[in-house]
Parts: structure tokens; C-alpha cells; sequence
């Protein structure tokens, strides 16, 4: 099964898929600091380890997260721009209803 890319993704997935990716690299942390409490000399093996193995799902979590903060900024672009033109027009009406009271 193939991993679909960030653009095919639903909001809802994107935030399940990054929650989901973090969980796995929090699972991965917390036992590596088991291993090394269990075996001190070893500890810096064991969390270079744990940082190989994560290193795979943080770069997902990132793609996704970048793509989830574009699409919002893309969503904040629309609403300014409705604001711009809705202010615009309310302001032609209220000139236009000014000029009409003379």
C-alpha cells in the first residue's frame, strides 16, 4: 500500500496521519529510555539509534504539518481578501447612500 502524498489528503487525515507519526516517534523515544536506564554504557548507542529510526517519521510529520500551515495560509489569503472587498463595497454604499441624502 502506498502512502498517499499531503496534496490528496483530507484536513482530518493530515491531522490523524501527523498524531498517528507522533505517537510512533514518542513509543520510540520511551523505549529507548528504557534500554538505556537498562543498560547505561550503552545509552548513546541507544538514542543515536532512536533518532535513526524516528528520523523517517518526523520528515512525514513535517511534509504533512507544511502542507496543513500552507493550505491554512492559502484559506487566510481568501478571507482577507473577501474582507478587503466586502469593506470596499460597504464603503461605496455608504458613499453612495451619502451623496443620495443631499
Amino acid at each position: 500500500m502506498s502512502t498517499p502524498t499531503p496534496k490528496t489528503m483530507s484536513n482530518a487525515e493530515l491531522a490523524r496521519e501527523i498524531q498517528a507519526l507522533q505517537a510512533r516517534a514518542f513509543e520510540r523515544y520511551e523505549d529507548a529510555a528504557l534500554q538505556a536506564e537498562a543498560d547505561p554504557p550503552r545509552s548513546e548507542a541507544i538514542y543515536a539509534r532512536a533518532e535513526q529510526d524516528t528520523a523517517p517519521l518526523i520528515a512525514r510529520a513535517n511534509a504533512l504539518n507544511d502542507e496543513r500551515v500552507a493550505r491554512y495560509r492559502r484559506r487566510a489569503v481568501r478571507w482577507r481578501r473577501a474582507a478587503v472587498a466586502i469593506g470596499v463595497s460597504g464603503t461605496a454604499v455608504v458613499l453612495w447612500m451619502l451623496t443620495r441624502m443631499q
